[in-house]
């Protein structure tokens, strides 16, 4: 086998299927987009996607438009809620501002808002987010009071511990591995199968002949070493963040199952290393992708792989759909960066033959749709994602660069394809100058494509407008207490109804302020173990409170419980009605009064007897 040595033109193979596929996807395009908020985020403090060194004690966010009445701010941190005080508008009406009560852990948070306009209609929602350094050391203090017999200590409102998030793959960082070899393995995997894809697809479709070309076997098998090298980076980086180990123990294989609990994100993770690591069947006999007997598997693996990078993202609105298009657009993504990298760095590497110009001349045509289908997807998802709030997000700022970039390709892969049109049309061989010309032009195009990708790794990180990186909680109990006398709404909620540890939302509506002495009262039924559990609320206007599970409200005995709660607002000394709940049995069962009754005692009585008889 020769460097530049070809044998006879063969009819492309593939080809015809590979073009009714791009074809097909870009029907998808019809999908309408999601709805964006009217009112949009000017600055914030914290800004959004900074790290700041510790907690800080009040969140402010100013908008574009001017607020009503009713406007919400929520704080979580790696999937804990953490309580927040009353929200404050400033005198111009622009600014949402809420002290943060209890101190922020160490790791990344989100800031969930939403406002009214001025008329108290809802006028926009979304997230901000922003990482704390370092933890910062706080005491919750509670009055001190005296413990009756038969009741129980409360426990602080508050949260001691946070774990690192697996709901999304993208924010599989920590401390110890950092965003750094999580962002350079993705890199790496995503352009390495990228290219593989893309230069199998054009050498099944328009290029048959470069198997022949030890140029282009080397090309292959150096692609996927990069492909697989990226990859086992990448999930070590991601296995190290979800386990909260170091990046070395993130490489053994046995830990990867830690990632199924990340969810599909994960588990594509997995998948792909297992995908790649297959393709090397291929990578290493590239013969095989223009076999008709191999010919399928040989694509399909590769394509599989690269369908894994469309599974980065499923958190988002329309998840089926948005998924749907991200597979899409990853996949004509890969066929036209990876074919302008092997037309670069293989096919115009010198001249040639009648092969190398059939090898343009169909890049050309299969390119043109692979570019329809990534532009036509990457717009939908960008709609999906972030709406119109492209300025005010650091991810649909980084979008925005990317645009550019993209449409420096387009611009530069039209102009090149002019010039094939109007030069190649009858050639019979690679001439030195063009082969020259052409591949300064593709490998500008590739160089920018490349610049794409590390884009595209970078968003993975940040959070759209669009996405609620918020975690939901399901609450076996909710009870509102509500008073117009006292001016008072307080909504109480219960992770749990079963006997154990409990963990309690407590939200206050109302009143805006001068709120003192929050208590929720739980009385148990009665028993000889618990009687009266009294806990505390540091909340004097609205806002959330959050007792977590695992220091959860100990509901030891099952049967109906009582809550009620006292405050102190403006109009005077306030304790509400009980309320009735119950809590069930260990099992799940509904408790139930059982009555006992005597047992039926059954005694022989002997016969009388008359004295004298």
């Amino acid at each position: 086998m020769n460097e530049r040595t070809s044998v006879p033109s063969r009819r492309p193979r593939g080809r015809s299927l590979v073009l009714v596929a791009l074809a097909a996807a870009g029907a998808v395009l019809l999908t309408p987009g999601a709805a964006f908020a009217e009112n949009a985020v000017v600055s914030s403090t914290p800004a959004d996607g900074a790290s700041i060194a510790t907690s800080p004690t009040a969140i402010e966010i100013t908008f574009n438009e001017e607020l009503g009445e009713v406007n919400t701010i929520a704080v979580q941190c790696d999937a804990e809620l953490y309580t927040v005080g009353p929200r404050r508008v400033s005198d111009d009406n622009l600014t949402l501002a809420a002290d943060v009560v209890d101190a922020l852990p160490k790791g990344d948070c989100v800031v969930s808002w939403g406002v009214s306009d001025a008329d108290g209609q809802p006028n926009g929602s979304g997230n901000l987010s922003f990482r704390v350094e370092n933890d910062t050391t706080s005491v919750v203090t509670t009055p001190t009071t005296d413990t009756a017999p038969g009741t129980t200590d409360a426990v602080d409102v508050t949260t001691t511990s946070a774990t690192t998030s697996t709901e999304d793959i993208a924010d599989l960082s920590s401390v110890d591995t950092g965003q750094g070899p999580l962002w350079l393995g993705r890199l790496l995997s995503v352009l390495g199968i990228a290219v593989l894809f893309g230069s199998l697809v054009l050498i099944a479709a328009a290029w048959p002949e470069g198997v022949e070309y030890l140029l282009a076997v080397r090309f292959i098998r150096a692609t996927w070493t990069v492909a697989f090298v990226g990859t086992l980076l990448y999930v070590a980086a991601a296995t190290a963040a979800v386990t909260g180990s170091g990046l070395g123990s993130g490489f053994n294989p046995m830990n990867w199952t830690d990632l199924f609990s990340a969810g599909i994100p994960g588990i594509a993770a997995v998948a792909r290393v297992v995908l790649v690591a297959a393709s090397a069947w291929v990578a290493f006999r590239p013969d095989r992708v223009i076999d008709p007997v191999t010919q399928m598997a040989a694509l399909l693996i590769p394509g599989l792989a690269t369908a894994t990078v469309g599974l980065s993202r499923t958190d988002m609105d329309l998840a089926l759909v948005g998924v749907t298009l991200s597979i899409i657009h990853a996949l004509a993504m890969a066929i036209w960066i990876g074919g302008v990298v092997l037309l670069a760095r293989v096919v115009l590497a010198g001249p040639g033959e009648e092969d190398l110009v059939h090898a343009v001349r169909g890049f050309g045509r299969l390119s043109t749709v692979a570019i329809v289908v990534t532009i036509g997807t990457g717009v939908v998802q960008m709609i999906l994602l972030d709406g119109g709030n492209l300025f005010g997000s650091s991810h649909g700022q980084v979008v925005l660069l990317k645009t550019l970039v993209v449409a420096f390709m387009v611009f530069v892969a039209m102009s090149a394809r002019q010039y094939v049109n109007a030069k190649l049309p009858r050639a019979n061989e690679m001439t030195i100058p063009t082969a020259d010309r052409l591949r300064r032009a593709f490998g500008a195009e590739a160089a920018a494509g490349l610049i794409v990708l590390a884009l595209s790794a970078w968003l993975v990180t940040l959070d759209p407008p669009n996405i609620d990186t918020s975690t939901t909680v399901d609450y076996a109990i909710s009870l509102q207490v509500e008073s117009p006398e006292a001016d008072l709404d307080v909504t109480v909620k219960f992770t749990s109804d079963v006997v154990g540890l409990s963990g309690m939302w407590v939200e206050v509506d109302a009143p805006e302020a001068d709120l003192s002495g929050l208590e929720i009262v739980l009385t148990a039924p009665t028993n000889d173990e618990v009687g009266t559990i009294t806990q505390p609320v540091p909340l004097t206007g609205p806002g959330v409170g959050v007792v977590p599970p695992a220091q959860g409200i100990p509901f030891s005995v099952a049967g109906e419980w009582t809550l009620s709660v006292n405050a102190v607002t403006a109009n005077g000394v306030f304790n509400s009605d009980p309320q009735l709940f119950t809590i069930l049995n260990p099992d799940g069962s509904v408790p139930t009064t059982q009555l006992t009754t005597p047992p039926v005692v059954t005694v022989t009585i002997p016969e009388s007897t008359v004295p004298g008889g």
